[in-house]
């Protein structure tokens, strides 16, 4: 993370050559939603592109995609909406847990990436070994409250 202009940068890497730089100002703005939106997009499409990995693998990017949907959902309603200083810090939090997620969830995609690789090489089996050990649980439960914190936050 670096800050430069009151500007949050995030480098994340979604696929193993093209990091995506999400931008996150101090004051909140319908870019933050759309960061959001791109970087969950990006990580549930590369989850899905594991078409040999394990089923609690591939499944994850289900939950993704719903963090998007609820984020892409309800980005327009904030253009036209003006928050208190106490509702922005709430709602930046809350993008900015949903941001601290998916890149948890896009590193562990790169450590397991042989899992999308053909059936059968010998990296696969390990990590098919390897994660079937690995507790996402933590993950999976992070992502369910973020979407979860989101989608009330956006019903008040």
């Amino acid at each position: 993370m670096k800050l430069a202009n009151n500007i949050l940068t995030h480098e994340v890497k979604v696929c193993s050559k093209t990091p995506i730089t999400l931008d996150m100002s101090f004051g909140f703005g319908v870019g933050d939603f759309l960061a959001v939106t791109k970087l969950a997009w990006e990580v549930y499409t590369a989850y899905k592109d594991y078409k040999e990995a394990p089923d609690d693998f591939r499944n994850i990017s289900d939950e993704i995609k719903s963090l998007h949907i609820i984020v892409d959902r309800h980005k327009d309603e904030f253009l036209n909406t003006t928050l208190n200083p106490d509702e922005a810090a709430q709602l930046r939090e809350i993008l900015q847990g949903c941001t601290n997620v998916l890149e948890d969830l896009d590193r562990l995609r790169i450590k397991y990436m042989s899992l999308g690789s053909a059936p059968g090489s010998s990296s696969q089996a390990i990590d098919r070994i390897k994660w079937s050990q690995e507790n996402i649980a933590e993950l999976r439960a992070r992502l369910s409250s973020n979407t979860v914190l989101l989608t009330s936050f956006t019903a008040r």
